[in-house]
């Protein structure tokens, strides 16, 4: 199966490799069956300390293929927000983005928020022990 990797999940991938989390990241990527998604990448980026982590995210960003936002993800993500909303949740738009994306691509979501449970799409649901 097909799994669009939420960022939730690539962090403890790169900060702790040992634990569920980040044992199905690398079985995923081992399979080839591991993707990425712009808004995922932004956010790494986006929380990258350093020269070196910025690296190993240019490695994995040329090693995983990467799933395009199209139009209709926009407007997906719109729906899906304006739903989600009138339920009285709230979450935030590069998630709704990352499951409207996984599911024009007919994938499950790896993620560890909890949020993604009011999204419309499947997750690989992890419990880290903290």
């Amino acid at each position: 199966m097909n799994v669009l990797i939420d960022t939730s999940a690539w962090i403890v991938f790169f900060r702790d490799t040992v634990g569920t989390a980040g044992d199905l990241v690398v079985d995923l990527i081992r399979l080839d069956q591991a993707y990425l998604t712009g808004p995922v990448m932004a956010e790494l980026l986006c929380g990258a300390r350093g020269k070196q982590e910025v690296k190993e995210l240019d490695t994995v960003f040329g090693t995983i293929p990467i799933l395009d936002v199209i139009r209709e993800d926009w407007i997906k993500t719109g729906t899906i927000l304006q739903d989600v909303r009138k339920k009285g949740v709230s979450i935030p738009l590069t998630d709704v983005l990352i499951a409207a994306v996984a599911l024009r691509n007919n994938m499950a979501v790896l993620t560890l928020d909890k949020h993604f449970q009011h999204l419309p799409v499947e997750c690989v649901k992890i419990q880290e022990g903290k």
